[in-house]
Parts: C-alpha cells; structure tokens; sequence
C-alpha cells in the first residue's frame, strides 16, 4: 500500500520551517513497516514532521520505519537521529553540509523545482 503526505519547507523563513498541507495514509498504518521515502534530507525539518505525523497521529512504532533518501548531509541526519533515535535511516550519499540558505552543497539544487520543472 502506498501512502502520501504533502510537506515542503517554507523557503521565507530563516530556519526554513515545515509546512504540512496534507496526509493521506492507508487504514491500518499502525501495523505496518513504513518505508518512508524522501529524495534529500537536509535540515531536517520536513522529514522530521513526516515522522511526527507517522509516530504521534498515527500511532506507527519507530522501529517499523525506515526513512529512505538519495542524498543527506551530517546536520539532517543528527536532526532527525536525535528526534526518533529508532527509526532506520538508509542514504545513498552524504554530502558535506549545508550553506547560509540551508541547502545541501555540493547537492543538487532544490529537488522539487527539479521534479515540477518550476526553475
């Protein structure tokens, strides 16, 4: 079964803040392994929302998650280990950090411009 959940950073502010606009998630997610899958994993304030919803709302165990990304860098990855310590995380890459604006460099540029060809 799939599930979604629309999350994006607010790109006005400083500390780029998660904004949740929708979930829509099968019935019986509470007993279920979740791979949660986001492309890159910067901040960390998106995924951790994403795991907040998973967790808090809809009752799924930490260790019956695991969050999946292309590519990461050490402040995303310490953000959201430090906020659920059990869930699994599986990257490809890590990059070497984050610049001023909070995006990863060298990295790939802003992923959903990418995906929605919106640059």
């Amino acid at each position: 079964r799939v599930g979604k959940m629309w999350i994006q950073r607010d790109e006005s502010s400083k500390e780029k803040n998660a904004i949740h606009s929708c979930t829509k998630l099968p019935k019986g997610i509470d007993d279920m392994d979740v791979i949660l899958c986001d492309p890159m994993l910067a901040t960390g304030g998106s995924s951790i929302e994403a795991l907040r919803t998973l967790v808090e709302e809809y009752g799924v165990k930490q260790e019956r998650i695991v969050f999946a990304n292309v590519i990461s860098c050490p402040e995303g990855l310490n953000a959201v280990g430090k906020a659920f310590p059990r869930v699994k995380i599986v990257t490809a890459w890590v990059d070497e950090g984050l610049n001023e604006e909070k995006f990863i460099l060298p990295g790939l540029g802003d992923y959903g411009d990418r995906f929605f060809n919106t640059v």
